[in-house]
């Protein structure tokens, strides 16, 4: 029995001093997770190099023209505008067929469409000094934002300064009745 108790009390011991070592051991060799760990100084950075003088500065390029908005689209019923160029309209002199008088005058009628739907002219009325002269049927279709030159010859027995107008009458596909008053045309003597 007396073998026993010292067989106890050796593994006692060297249990306790097994442990001791562990708790030794553990306790020396760990570090705090809430404490930061150590950083090393950072090396100061090297001095940067000195710039180079500034060129000198280029001239400023001109600054691009803004480009036009573009035109909305024509809307609404068709609409008739009209341009006469030139006016007033110099003497001309070259023979108009159907004419034998010798003082003669041409010029364009731009016609144009600024509305939204698609106009049919069917008739002209044309006006020499202030009197109707002429209506001939016409068949001119002018699509919206379109339009269309007519030429325009004149014949006269006297050389003098005369005026002329033309009119228009038609309507759009919608139905909607075109009458355009055209503008007073000045037609310059010889």
């Amino acid at each position: 029995m007396a073998m026993k108790l010292v067989t106890l009390f050796r593994t006692y011991i060297l249990l306790f001093i097994c442990v001791a070592v562990l708790v030794v051991s553990v306790a020396c060799g760990s570090t705090s997770p809430t404490e930061p760990s150590p950083t090393p100084d950072p090396t100061p950075a090297p001095a940067p190099a000195p710039a180079p003088a500034p060129a000198p500065a280029p001239a400023p390029a001109p600054a691009p023209a803004p480009s036009p908005a573009p035109a909305p689209a024509p809307s609404g019923p068709g609409q008739l505008a009209i341009q006469v160029t030139p006016n007033p309209v110099p003497f001309s002199g070259q023979p108009v067929a159907g004419c034998s008088n010798p003082n003669t005058w041409i010029y364009d009628q731009v016609l144009r469409n600024t509305g939204g739907t698609r106009i049919r002219l069917t008739k002209r009325f044309n006006f020499f000094d202030g009197t109707q002269v002429s209506d001939p049927d016409v068949d001119i279709t002018i699509d919206p934002g379109q339009s269309t030159s007519v030429t325009t010859r004149w014949c006269s027995a006297t050389n003098v300064r005369h005026t002329a107008r033309t009119d228009w009458r038609g309507a759009d596909t919608a139905g909607n009745n075109i009458n355009l008053t055209g503008p007073t045309i000045t037609l310059s003597p010889r």
